[in-house]
This record gives C-alpha cells, sequence and structure tokens, in this order.
C-alpha cells in the first residue's frame, strides 16, 4: 500500500509540530477544514487513528508516534532529492527551524538574521532562543547551536567556535580587593556563580590540574543578572569569553589568572543527518562560519588577556 498524497503527510507532521491541525492548516497554506479532511483520509488508507483529537489538543497514538518518524524522513528525503535536481536553479525556501542558547543567541545569533533573511527572503526563519536543551528530532527543528559536549550521538555537528572561559572582574573591584595571583587565592573573593558552578578547574602553567572550589553570595541562571553583579563590584566570575570580550576590549572587566586555562569546550552547529540536510539549513550554518571566521571575533582578545591581567598585579 503506497500513500497516494504526500499533502496528507505534511498535514500529519505539521499538526504534530504545531500541536493542532489549525497550525497545521496555517503553516501550510490551507484551511482547518481541509487540513481536517486530509487528516481523516491519510488515518482511512493506513486504517488506523494517528492522533487522539479533542478540543483543546491534539496526542499521538502509539501508532502516530512510530509512524510520524517515518514521515519526517521521508519528506525531508523527498526535499533533498528536490533539492539535488534542482541545484543552482533555485532558491533556498520554506521554513527554518533553530533553537540555540539564550544569551549566545542574543549576542551572535539574532544579530546576523536580518543579513541573512535579506539575502534569502523565501526562507521563513523560526529563531528559538533558550538555554533547554530539547530534542531537535522530535520537537521538528532543522537545526541547533549547541555548547559543551553533545550527549546524543545521533546528532551531526560542525564547529562553529570555541566557548573558553575567562576569571574577570572590574578594575574597582580589583582597587578594593586585590588580584588572585594563583587560583588557590579565589578563596579568598566572593565568586559570583552562574546556575550552581562552585568548583572551577584550571590547567596551570606547567600543565597540572588545579580543582578549586568557590563560593560566594549570588548563584543564578541568567547572565544579565550576573553581569549587573559583576559590574556592581560583588565579586569576581568566570564567564564564556563570548560573553565578555567587548567588556575586556573596553576595560570594562579584566581578566584574571591568565596564566592558568580553564577547560576549553565546542561550540557546534548540529542537525539530525548529514545525507538529509536540507539547502536552507546548509546555507544558514554557512552564514554562520562565514561571519564568525575560522578564529571567531570575540577569541581575538586572548593573546592580549595576558597584558591587561599584568597591569592590575
Amino acid at each position: 500500500m503506497l500513500i497516494e498524497n504526500i499533502s496528507d503527510l505534511m498535514v500529519f507532521t505539521q499538526a504534530v509540530k504545531g500541536g493542532s491541525l489549525s497550525a497545521a492548516g496555517r503553516e501550510l497554506g490551507i484551511s482547518l477544514a481541509v487540513a481536517s479532511k486530509r487528516l481523516q483520509r491519510l488515518e482511512e488508507q493506513l486504517g488506523v487513528r494517528l492522533l487522539n483529537r479533542s478540543t483543546r489538543q491534539l496526542s499521538l497514538t502509539d501508532e502516530g508516534a512510530e509512524y510520524y518518524h517515518y514521515c519526517v524522513r521521508i519528506l525531508a528525503e523527498l526535499e533533498e532529492g528536490e533539492e539535488r535536481v534542482t541545484r543552482g536553479s533555485k532558491e533556498p525556501k520554506g521554513n527554518l527551524k533553530v533553537t540555540v542558547p539564550a544569551a549566545f543567541g542574543r549576542l551572535h545569533i539574532a544579530p546576523l538574521v536580518p543579513e541573512f533573511l535579506t539575502r534569502y527572503p523565501a526562507i521563513k526563519l523560526t529563531l528559538h532562543l533558550s538555554d533547554s536543551l530539547v530534542d531537535i528530532i522530535d520537537q521538528g527543528y532543522d537545526l541547533a547551536v549547541r555548547i559543551g559536549e553533545l550527549k546524543d550521538s545521533s546528532l551531526v555537528a560542525k564547529s562553529i567556535g570555541l566557548d573558553r572561559r575567562v576569571v574577570v572582574a572590574t578594575p574597582s573591584y580589583l582597587a578594593r580587593y586585590g588580584a588572585p595571583r594563583t587560583p588557590q587565592e579565589l578563596a579568598g573573593h566572593n565568586a559570583l556563580l552562574f546556575a550552581g558552578t562552585d568548583h572551577w578547574s584550571f590547567t596551570g602553567p606547567s600543565g597540572e590540574e588545579v580543582n578549586i572550589k568557590v563560593s560566594g553570595n549570588l548563584d543564578t541562571n541568567n547572565c544579565d543578572a550576573l553581569r549587573e553583579a559583576i559590574y556592581a563590584d560583588l565579586g569576581l566570575a568566570l564567564r564564556p569569553l563570548w560573553d565578555v570580550w567587548k567588556d575586556l576590549r573596553d576595560g570594562g572587566l579584566v581578566r584574571l589568572l591568565p596564566a592558568y586555562i580553564p577547560p576549553v569546550y565546542p561550540i557546534n552547529a548540529v542537525y539530525p543527518s548529514r545525507r538529509l540536510m536540507p539547502k536552507k539549513t546548509r546555507i544558514f550554518i554557512e552564514h554562520l562560519l562565514q561571519r564568525f571566521g575560522p578564529i571567531p571575533y570575540w577569541d581575538d582578545l586572548v593573546g592580549e588577556a595576558p597584558a591587561d591581567a599584568a597591569r592590575t598585579s
């Protein structure tokens, strides 16, 4: 048995992604009545119920959940096939759904969006900024930016940068309390914590590993709240270079302990399949790589940091 109408599969998958037949209809440009009729036709042809429908929500049946994964793969393969045979003669178009970490997305992804959409006006971008780790396959995302080691080995990763960490404080804080010269001296300072990270690790100048437990009077999971506390001279903090590079460049913050290097984590663009990557996803990744460059602009200050720290000693 073969499904007669690909549009029926599209209604089903969009209803799952959007949470309703109304959302599927809006996404596909059809009425609710048409969307409902196409879903009913698909269920009748299969002989199973795919979705439990109520006045408020849709939920997948067991059969629907299994069938949904096949539909996503089939539609992706069809899209890839269309792109391959029309490559070079067709403008990228369609919906592109991207999820990125909130602060990194606000600082480094969102500013690149206007240029991308101006260049590719037929693409409709949904940009989701959140620190929640979403399942990009189940929730219908084409692409995610992830910071740190990947836990899902089924995803394909493309490096777009590195997440280097630095210990920072304001010049006025250091004038009042002094600058720590070794990680052990961090115990004498108020450490402003991000998301409960109270163990700071470093590689020393001779390659030795140093692990220090720090403490302080603020622990927050919000980058802006932490920034406010740092600039209020409440303490020092371990921050990503991509978050504080402008502050270091402009002198608002000073890098400390430059001879001691915290762990470096990857920043990756991840997607479900290399073989099935749509053109719209590929050009978005290429756009990020072109704007970030081989050495992202936020890493340009790495070599200058020791001089900055030396001035506070």
